[in-house]
């Protein structure tokens, strides 16, 4: 059994105010569980994770819960109480004591371009592109622990990424890719320079 205490910055007051005063002490464990693949596993076998002392915000209510204990097996949440919740003591289980923060769904970020947000645009069109998909990697994590457990990517080449996060090399949210971007010429999409153009522009 593992038991896990979220570190707390000096600076940083535990959950005693309504929810509009909690947007920094948001605790996003769950993104770590459902950012992962769906897989068939057999209930026995299936990890346990406890949260305990959590304040839950469901998305539907405008308030946050009374302290709670939310059971998750697997990538599913099983149980939630105010209540102890009993667990199995097994070498896989985790405990997280939630100190009284806020436990939230993961967010979707319905547009968004991993490969494209944090290099410069001349970065991205003249770096290696072992440096790109590196950096790509790094603020998929970050946009992780951010908050979001999936992003629609709508443009860019970011199916490498997807499956190193799939296959558990990458820490990151869950990716919906749309592949090339669809741009009128001259548009955002439309990465050429003028020494790519073959002929003058004004002659087409």
């Amino acid at each position: 059994m593992r038991v896990k205490t979220p570190s707390v910055p000096a600076n940083v007051q535990l959950n005693t105010a309504p929810m509009k005063t909690k947007t920094n002490l948001t605790l996003i464990a769950l993104a770590l569980f459902w950012s992962l693949p769906l897989a068939a596993q057999n209930p026995a076998s299936e990890p346990v994770t406890l949260f305990q002392n959590v304040r839950i915000f469901d998305g539907k209510s405008g308030t946050l819960s009374a302290p709670s204990h939310l059971l998750v097996r697997g990538n599913k949440i099983e149980k939630i109480s105010t209540t102890p919740l009993p667990v199995d003591r097994r070498t896989d289980t985790v405990l997280i004591d939630g100190g009284d923060r806020t436990l939230m769904p993961g967010l979707i970020d319905m547009h968004w371009h991993a490969m494209l947000v944090r290099p410069t645009p001349a970065q991205f069109l003249t770096a290696d592109i072992g440096y790109v998909n590196l950096v790509a990697g790094a603020e998929a994590t970050d946009t992780l622990m951010r908050g979001f457990t999936t992003i629609r990517d709508v443009g860019g080449p970011v199916f490498g990424l997807k499956q190193a996060i799939d296959e558990g090399i990458v820490t990151g949210p869950r990716i919906f890719p749309s592949g090339a971007m669809i741009a009128t010429t001259g548009g955002h999409g439309d990465f050429r320079h003028r020494s790519n153009c073959r002929e003058p522009l004004a002659a087409r």
